[in-house]
């Protein structure tokens, strides 16, 4: 009996915005200078919050032109939506979740260390728990991730084991900047400010407008590998 062919998904991987539909109230990540010790303060943080108020998806949360174009991009295409979240791990949109405040850029300790506790002790439930376990369950897979250096730097030790678990490691695509320099160089393409005009953004939108002409791009070719 001939083999099945192996079916091929999209996935749009995108970090998240400060800009959400519900005020984040008191629910905004500890100062502190330990990851730990923040870590623990936050998961008392957002427990506390969890029986206050009534939770929301991940794509209710958020808003801007960043997500705009992300949503946009993969209701139009068959592609599935996740959030790199600095407070709450990896999101799938339907992932519920509270509002929240937090961001890599004000955490003065390792980002890197936070994105480990995060993943190896989600705060809330998830549809899946880190990016390799992600990559692990969709091997044959297409992964687009639209992040900042900032937000690359922290999920990188995901991302790479992720990454060595697809069939392919062209199967992953990475926008960013040119600030990035790491250990996924190979499977990163640059954003620069020329492109601006060409995909209609400013520079805050470049990231992600550039992934979704790349979305788009990889969606018409899985179309037509399935006609």
């Amino acid at each position: 009996m001939a083999s099945q062919p192996v079916t091929s998904n999209l996935h749009l991987i995108v970090t998240c915005t400060r800009r959400k539909k519900v005020a984040a109230g008191s629910t905004v990540f500890p100062e502190e200078r330990n990851a730990t010790s923040a870590y623990e303060a936050w998961l008392q943080m957002l427990d506390q919050t969890l029986n206050k108020q009534p939770l929301l998806t991940a794509g209710e949360l958020y808003s801007g032109q960043h997500w705009l174009r992300a949503m946009t991009a993969t209701e139009s295409t068959c592609a599935e939506l996740w959030v790199l979240s600095a407070g709450l791990g990896l999101l799938h949109i339907s992932d519920r979740v509270v509002p929240y405040e937090a961001t890599f850029s004000s955490m003065r300790f390792s980002h890197r260390s936070m994105w480990s506790l995060l993943t190896s002790r989600p705060p809330t439930p998830r549809r899946c728990a880190s990016l390799q376990s992600l990559m692990q369950e969709r091997p044959h897979d297409r992964f687009i991730v639209a992040a900042s250096p900032v937000y690359l730097k922290a999920v990188e030790e995901d991302l790479s084991s992720g990454r060595n678990e697809l069939a392919s490691r062209e199967q992953l695509t990475i926008v960013t900047s040119k600030a990035y320099q790491g250990c996924l160089g190979n499977n990163v393409v640059l954003a620069s400010a020329a492109m601006m005009k060409e995909l209609n953004t400013n520079m805050t939108g470049l990231n992600i407008s550039y992934a979704v002409k790349i979305l788009q791009m990889q969606d018409e070719s899985v179309t037509r590998n399935a006609a």
